[in-house]
């Protein structure tokens, strides 16, 4: 038998801290990073083709896809960027909305462009970025080919068109991907300040706390100085706190956002068998289309959430559990199951597990599909259909 300063001697296998070795070449390493790239501008360019088919083509397709793309939240957010926040009429309730979108696109709008086109061009470009991190934080378990094939499955992801609209997905997922990576590679500062600007994008960003903090637990041995463990967190806390003190500004009260979320925006704290019990009744009684999303699709959505937070704590890292955990908590105790298929979108534990499927026929059937659903639900968004 084992004493026991053998047993606490013994390196801690199941989570090793992530290799610093790189590929021997820089072409080496950006390679995946390049073909990462190119199946999103395949699949972008699939997707805008079919939709200027679709719904006619214009002498101007950027403003045609603009104004095909420019739905529901996404004209909230121009609106936000061009206008800023109101504390009367019903612009007032867009408080709900957090700053950091908005305010990117203003920066890029600032150089000349038009707002609509900002949106756009501030999402594709952080999707990619998201992908090519995502790719990166798979690597870090020391898997290449599940690494690449879990940053290819969310491009093809049937929710992955919102990488290319007018919505903070995108520039969510690119922050809080960026934030475990580095959290990953124990560059505590960076972490906190890209889980920072994440809270400041999305109230999901909180999720990146619990990350940060069981990854420095993990390494504890290399927070010499205090500030070390106390700043990565705070920093996150800092991002929600520009939301608080938006409201407080804008309002008169830093949870402002709490009673209009509840009064206009249907969200408000409720246990998940109820938010799922009325996904599942409003199938009786629906259209057709929305008897699909918001009512099947938003049973699918809750289901594969708790199905990725059960498997992560069986199979990935107790942070990337966490997160799964936190995560599926905020959008599922709700009294009202909305937009959960999208929200999947920056759960990244359910693309690092199906990355690591070994059955190629059954990943590729899953990429298969999920890439033709993208494609309708794409298509169907851009005609002002409900879809996430």
């Amino acid at each position: 038998m084992r004493t026991l300063s053998e047993t606490a001697g013994t390196p801690l296998t199941r989570y090793p801290t992530p290799s610093s070795l790189e590929p021997r070449s820089r072409a080496e390493r950006q390679r995946p990073w390049l073909r990462l790239a190119g199946l999103a501008i395949l699949v972008k360019a699939l997707l805008v083709a079919l939709t200027l088919v679709a719904y006619g083509a214009s002498p101007d397709p950027l403003t045609a896809l603009g104004r095909e793309w420019n739905q529901w939240d996404a004209t909230h957010y121009l609106y936000l960027a061009t206008h800023g926040y109101s504390a009367t009429g019903d612009a007032r309730n867009l408080i709900a909305f957090f700053p950091l979108y908005p305010a990117v696109i203003s920066a890029v709008a600032a150089i000349g462009l038009p707002a609509r086109l900002a949106a756009l061009l501030v999402s594709n470009v952080a999707g990619v970025v998201a992908a090519i991190v995502l790719y990166e934080l798979a690597r870090t378990d020391g898997r290449e080919k599940a690494a690449f094939r879990a940053a290819a499955f969310f491009l093809v992801f049937p929710t992955a068109y919102f990488l290319m609209v007018g919505y903070t997905e995108a520039l969510f997922c690119a922050l809080a991907f960026g934030a475990v990576l580095q959290a990953r590679r124990q560059r505590w500062a960076a972490s906190g300040m890209l889980g920072g600007l994440a809270a400041a994008a999305r109230l999901t960003g909180v999720a990146l706390l619990p990350v940060i903090v069981i990854e420095m637990i993990l390494a504890r041995r290399v927070l010499r100085p205090v500030w070390h463990a106390i700043v990565p967190p705070l920093l996150v806390l800092l991002g929600l706190a520009t939301y608080l003190m938006t409201n407080a500004l804008v309002l008169g009260n830093p949870l402002a956002f709490v009673a209009i979320q509840r009064e206009h925006w249907s969200h408000s704290l409720a246990a998940p068998w109820v938010g799922l019990a009325s996904a599942i009744h409003s199938i009786s009684w629906r259209v057709p289309w929305e008897k699909l999303t918001v009512g099947g699709g938003e049973i699918a959505g809750g289901i594969i959430a708790y199905a990725s937070t059960t498997l992560s704590w069986l199979r990935l890292r107790p942070s990337d559990a966490a997160y799964a955990t936190v995560l599926t908590a905020m959008v599922t105790f709700l009294p009202f199951w909305l937009s959960i298929p999208r929200y999947l979108l920056s759960l990244y534990p359910l693309f690092l597990l199906v990355g690591r499927i070994r059955n190629q026929w059954i990943y590729l059937g899953l990429l298969g599909a999920a890439f033709v659903a993208q494609i309708v639900f794409g298509l169907a968004f851009g005609r002002g259909y409900w879809a996430f």
